[in-house]
């Protein structure tokens, strides 16, 4: 497992609207921490620390979370909300974890070698856009890679023709198709 990322939080006695725009005002991000059986807790994170951190370890990565006079919690982002008009982040949910509980994760699909398909007159179209996934939160990836680079012809790459990193588990049918590579053709090409 590579090193922890720190996030120092802080916690929030007031949780209003009006106090979370004040947070933001003042640089920081509105956050709640929830663990397992455990109440969540208001807290906040300086914006430019949490931008910073997920930048130099990735979105899924274990952070240890460091409120004030607490010990240090371990713990990753669950999920961040962001202002549809300016894209900013408006409110952080983490996630308190145990190193040896399985968690279940949506990881981004991104395809790799879609530059050797169009020399074979060939396409890749999604059919999803994240794999639900189950394993321990040390070894869950920031996304998943899928090369096309070797594909010559017209298929379909399901869940199970996806190699996942060791540990890490589909949370989806195998037979459901996540790319489709098809034909490209040309405006008046006809089949003969």
């Amino acid at each position: 497992m590579s090193e922890l990322g720190t996030i120092s939080i802080e916690k929030r006695t007031t949780v209003n609207s009006r106090a979370s725009k004040q947070l933001r005002k003042n640089g920081y991000v509105p956050a709640s921490l929830s663990g397992k059986g455990k109440e969540s807790i208001s807290v906040a994170v300086k914006t430019d620390e949490l931008k910073r951190s997920l930048a130099s370890y990735g979105r899924n990565a274990l952070f240890k979370l460091s409120l004030e006079n607490d010990n240090s919690i371990t713990g990753m982002v669950k999920d961040i909300q962001y202002s549809p008009i300016k894209g900013e982040m408006l409110h952080v949910d983490f996630q308190q974890v145990s190193l040896n509980e399985e968690i279940k994760v949506d990881l981004t699909v991104r395809l790799k070698g879609v530059e050797s398909l169009e020399f074979k007159k060939l396409m890749a179209l999604s059919q999803m856009d994240v794999i639900r996934v189950k394993g321990l939160p040390q070894d869950i990836p920031d996304d998943i890679v899928i090369d096309v680079s070797n594909v010559n012809g017209v298929e379909n790459i399901n869940v199970a023709d996806v190699k996942f990193p060791e540990g890490i588990v589909p949370e989806l049918d195998p037979d459901q198709c996540v790319i489709s590579i098809v034909e490209i053709k040309r405006q008046g090409q006809t089949d003969e």
